[in-house]
């Protein structure tokens, strides 16, 4: 309507156009210079004020603008003709804002001052109508700031809370791109948080999978449906990111064999008989699947690559041509070869004498008890399967009928270790490891059953009813109907297309 009343042609009696010369140039001013610590990051650094050009008016006073029909945003700069700027859109009103010393320096280290040097800031406010028409600009306030040194090498990865995960992806080279090997589960997500305090997730306008943004609007990033090890670019400046599924990874030379990956700890391994003790030389190469802006998540798009390794210096390097190996063995007879990634700024191949065998977590959490109303015996026919390792959280349904409540049990058929009741009722609760209590059950019927050995918790929640969606790429719910055996359901469909 804005960009209506000021562009269109209005005809008025006499046959004379209205118009506008658009916004007026803001008047910038500021605090000050500022020499920011890192031990005050959460001090008041910087106070920018600016006067109010909401109003507009036309050359005819008959027509009227409304309010905040000005679009203004902050720019922020090394250099004082604004080639390259930080942008930071204002809200409508706001007459000025203010930075804490760890805002401000996120902003010096994103503009390229160079810390713990004392260098000038540009700053100004651009102020917008419409597209076709040309922005005017307050004048440029400069300051001196003096950032803290940052680390800009570090990629911190962040769950979907934005709770540090304790994962780095490196950007050695110092130029926002970071990469590395991260052992997730299908679908994981993230977001990647810079040194310079800037979080980036998936653009969350268009929504295609890969794009990146780091506006308030972003998602957070998802991998494939894939579990495994997958090497991960992140790529500020060009905004995408990119993930490599390595999905096999075989040894050749003095000694042969398929490497097997733990994912928790981000390391692949292989048992061999070593001859002797001294050097071997052996080679590392794979196949993988990429994924990236073009493919998206689509398992039939991806594509098909050639992974492997190569020694450089002391460490690592990861490419599609492998590349000679020297590992030094001990003592000869049983060792374990370990390719470990955990480390994004230094990947390591030693051999350990005895197995380095990682412990795998339980894929199953039985619960015995939960059905001796039926039998008159704790059995282990019932069990949840493990969700998400992460959280050591496990599901499943459950038929249940209990006389004396039951127990969760991680290993089929040993009755100890089990977790009992801490505190709580047939709904929810507490658990505790070998605990003397049993976790009450609720009325005999079908339940879906939760559990996380990490938080030490349990749910219970009655089934009344089952729908299905996506048949036929049709995502309405559709009942399904119970039968006559417990857990069971049933429903006719007849797909007027196909399903994705």
């Amino acid at each position: 309507m804005v960009t209506a009343l000021v562009l269109a042609v209005a005809c008025t009696a006499d046959g004379d156009l209205t118009a506008t010369s658009g916004p007026d140039a803001l008047t910038l001013s500021g605090s000050g210079d500022a020499v920011l610590s890192a031990k005050a990051k959460a001090s008041l650094a910087l106070t920018l004020h600016w006067n109010d050009n909401s109003k507009m008016k036309t050359n005819d006073r008959r027509v009227l603008l409304p309010d905040y029909a000005t679009v203004n945003t902050l720019q922020f700069s090394a250099s004082d003709n604004f080639a390259e700027s930080v942008d930071q859109p204002l809200n409508k009103g706001e007459t000025s804002r203010q930075y804490t010393v760890e805002e401000l320096n996120s902003i010096a280290g994103r503009v390229g001052l160079e810390g713990d040097k004392a260098s000038p800031l540009y700053v100004r406010v651009r102020s917008t109508l419409a597209d076709n028409m040309p922005p005017t600009y307050s004048n440029t306030y400069t300051m001196r700031v003096t950032p803290y040194t940052i680390d800009m090498t570090r990629g911190v990865v962040l769950n979907s809370g934005r709770e540090d995960t304790g994962l780095l992806l490196a950007s050695k080279a110092f130029d926002g791109v970071y990469s590395g090997f991260l052992g997730v589960t299908g679908w994981w997500n993230y977001y990647l948080q810079e040194g310079n305090g800037v979080v980036w997730g998936n653009d969350g306008v268009t929504g295609t999978p890969f794009a990146m943004s780091s506006a308030d609007s972003k998602w957070n990033f998802w991998y494939p449906g894939l579990e495994g090890c997958y090497y991960t670019v992140v790529d500020t400046r060009n905004a995408r990111w990119s993930a490599l599924h390595v999905s096999s990874l075989d040894v050749s030379g003095d000694i042969t064999g398929q490497l097997v990956y733990n994912r928790k700890a981000n390391r692949w391994t292989l048992a061999f008989d070593a001859a002797a003790s001294g050097t071997i030389t052996i080679r590392i190469a794979g196949k993988g699947e990429a994924y990236n802006f073009t493919t998206g998540t689509d398992d039939a798009k991806a594509i098909a690559r050639t992974v492997a390794f190569a020694q450089e210096n002391d460490g690592l390097v990861f490419g599609s041509t492998p590349g000679d190996i020297m590992v030094a063995i001990a003592q000869k007879g049983p060792n374990t070869l370990t390719l470990d990634l955990s480390d994004p700024y230094r990947w390591t191949c030693v051999a350990e004498t005895g197995g380095a065998v990682q412990p795998e977590t339980s894929r199953r959490l039985y619960l015995s008890g939960i059905d001796d109303g039926v039998s008159g015996k704790w059995t282990f026919d019932n069990y949840l399967t493990l969700y998400n390792e992460d959280e050591l959280s496990y599901a499943g349904l459950c038929d249940v009928n209990s006389k004396w409540g039951y127990k969760f049990y991680p290993e089929k058929d040993v009755w100890n270790p089990c977790y009992g009741l801490g505190s709580g009722d047939a709904a929810t609760g507490t658990l505790v490891l070998d605990g003397n209590d049993n976790v009450p059950a609720p009325q005999a019927g079908l339940y879906l059953v939760t559990a996380s050995l990490k938080k030490l918790s349990y749910t219970t929640t009655p089934v009344t009813s089952v729908q299905l969606t996506g048949i036929g790429d049709d995502w309405s719910l559709v009942q399904m109907e119970a039968t006559a055996r417990p857990g069971v359901y049933r429903a006719v469909v007849k797909p007027s297309a196909a399903t994705p």
